[in-house]
């Protein structure tokens, strides 16, 4: 049923139940229920959708009611209080209801309001939350793309450290063997040649030639000596452990260093990988530690662990600031000596402190492909 069909059937209801209270009224004036049943037609009112038609009719009834007592004959000399308070009472009866509905209407559209204010502003309040997840999703997306792109770009810069270590010590690998095999072998041709000579020289030029094949002999130990450090070939004909001993006995011999070397528990087989990585740390950290620590003694500790290998360099030489290393204290070698333990999946930690010594230390998991 819509509005104007509903409106049309209450209007025409309140019309005739009005109409029939009246004829009714006019006939027992003192008949204080006529009177209330004037509240029918106005209860009836309140279904109406218009909101304005309850006050309507309650304001006519309110008159046939005044207009009904006025028109009305007393026959039994009745006081006069009596039916102005009966048409009294049924007049507030009535508007009371209407009162009351309309109150109550009100308070409907005013939640109403407030309802749908509340669900606007959910409305927008979502919408908002909406546009900020979007955007933290957003961002949270481009921070994840930039870690995946940061994190590529450091396996792409680790591998290409790994390269170019490997590089270098292929490079180095191949000067040693230049100046061993080609450079070394020539000075001992000379140094033959320079035997003969002496032999077939006068007694004078006997003391010249000596000091010219020592001179040579000299140049051959330099040039030997460089080719082990470029590239230590005992490293790969004996391992690791025989190569770390020589190089703490050579140590030794070139420094007034007391150098001492324990190696425990070695592995059988060691990847080239590591092996080369060990045997550069302690190289690194005994340059460093003849040119910078002015220590006396260096212990040089090489075993397995729990851990994996274990490779710790010890001085009691005057130490430095650990943290961070300063450059005049080999920063960047200890630098490149972090790089290469991380290369293979290892810790480099250096311990130190101004008077106390320094403690180099590498561990080095020892993986399948390691052994």
């Amino acid at each position: 049923m819509n509005a104007q069909v509903k409106q049309w059937a209450v209007s025409s209801g309140v019309a005739a139940l009005t109409a029939g209270l009246l004829v009714v009224d006019l006939h027992t004036p003192l008949g204080v229920a006529n009177h209330i049943l004037y509240l029918a037609p106005v209860l009836l009112s309140l279904l109406s959708p218009q909101q304005w038609f309850p006050f309507i009719v309650s304001g006519t009834v309110t008159v046939l009611i005044v207009v009904a007592g006025l028109l009305s004959e007393n026959p039994h000399n009745v006081p006069l209080w009596v039916p102005i308070s009966n048409r009294a009472f049924s007049i507030w009866a009535m508007w009371v209801p209407v009162w009351y509905f309309t109150q109550r209407r009100n308070h409907e559209r005013l939640l109403q309001r407030l309802n749908d204010e509340l669900e606007q502003r959910v409305k927008e309040r979502t919408q908002q939350l909406a546009d900020v997840n979007d955007a933290l999703v957003t961002e949270v997306t481009e921070r994840m793309q930039t870690e995946r792109s940061l994190e590529s770009s450091r396996q792409e810069l680790k591998r290409l450290a790994s390269q170019l270590i490997r590089i270098q010590e292929e490079e180095r690998r191949r000067i040693s063997r230049d100046l061993h095999d080609d450079i070394n072998q020539r000075l001992a041709l000379v140094a033959i040649e320079l035997e003969r000579l002496e032999q077939h020289l006068p007694a004078l030029h006997t003391e010249a030639v000596r000091s010219l094949s020592n001179r040579v002999g000299e140049l051959s130990e330099d040039v030997r000596h460089l080719a082990y450090q470029y590239h230590p070939s005992i490293l790969d004909d004996l391992g690791l452990s025989i190569a770390m001993q020589r190089l703490v006995e050579d140590v030794a011999a070139r420094s007034q260093i007391e150098a001492h070397i324990d190696c425990d528990q070695l592995p059988e087989r060691l990847s080239l990988d590591v092996a080369t990585c060990i045997y550069r740390v302690a190289q690194e950290s005994l340059v460093n530690i003849i040119r910078h620590a002015k220590a006396s003694r260096v212990e040089v500790e090489l075993g397995r662990s729990s851990r994996g290998l274990t490779l710790s360099i010890a001085d009691n030489g005057v130490g430095f600031h650990a943290d961070p290393p300063h450059s005049d204290t080999g920063g960047l070698g200890f630098l490149s000596m972090k790089e290469r333990v991380s290369l293979v999946g290892g810790i480099l930690r250096i311990e130190s402190a101004i008077g106390t010594g320094t403690r180099v230390q590498a561990m080095i998991p020892l993986a399948e492909t390691n052994i």
